[in-house]
């Protein structure tokens, strides 16, 4: 079975700005120093992530889009921003539509976004936003499935990000690694010189990196589009 890293085009979907370098920021400076083509997609505009009363929600929001084209700079990705309202609320079904003109149209082999089932999640935009795209990669093949926006295209699978159940750990050497930092620290309406989320989430790659032979590792879970509707055979009946 051919493996998401034999892949030549990503999409790489982000809730808010900054999920994705957290989730798999390290896997993309790799994919595209190894000549991928990576595009990163922001479905909502993080307007609401301060604690600062007097922060203008619009004003955080073109703050935000800033870091983030800085980010996608650092890690050698296209960007796409959607400037959907952060928090919503959404409607499913045109958010669904959304994600599947967005696969016609980028055509990626892979898809990486955040994973809906995750836990313990509270934050609607991020378990929305995954199940969205799952669904469209599911849906933007079939020829009568929003006829006339696009082109049909298949995608050949997904890979969730801060997955519920890891399947591999993404191997990051140090030259990733520090792409994914520095993308990271372009998010500084988001993130102090000291961030204790980030100070644990280093030694959660460190620890993660130790199992794949690596200075770090990036937790991920790669499903083929077949693997994203009814369960798979597990063998044949006596």
């Amino acid at each position: 079975m051919e493996s998401w890293r034999d892949g030549a085009r990503f999409l790489f979907v982000s809730p808010h700005p900054d999920d994705v370098e957290l989730g798999c920021g390290g896997t993309i400076a790799g994919l595209v120093r190894a000549g991928k083509a990576a595009e990163i997609a922001v479905f909502t505009d993080g307007r609401l992530g301060t604690r600062d009363p007097a922060m203008p929600p619009a004003q955080l929001a073109r703050i935000r889009a800033g870091e983030q084209a800085h980010a996608a700079q650092a890690l050698g990705a296209g960007l796409r921003m959607l400037g959907l309202p952060d928090g919503g609320p959404h409607d499913y079904y045109a958010l669904r539509d959304l994600a599947v003109a967005l696969l016609r149209d980028v055509q990626p082999d892979w898809v990486f976004v955040c994973d809906p089932f995750l836990p313990y999640e509270a934050h609607s935009d991020h378990r929305v936003v995954g199940l969205a795209v799952s669904e469209a990669v599911l849906l933007s093949g079939l020829p009568h499935y929003a006829a006339g926006q696009g082109e049909p295209f298949s995608a050949q699978g997904i890979v969730y990000y801060f997955p519920r159940r890891a399947t591999e750990h993404a191997p990051l050497d140090e030259q990733c690694l520090a792409a994914r930092r520095e993308a990271i620290a372009c998010h500084r309406s988001q993130f102090g010189p000291d961030d204790r989320y980030l100070s644990r989430l280093e030694k959660q790659l460190a620890r993660q990196g130790a199992l794949a032979g690596a200075v770090a590792a990036e937790a991920l879970h790669a499903r083929r589009a077949s693997a994203l509707h009814l369960p798979e055979p597990q063998g044949e009946e006596g």
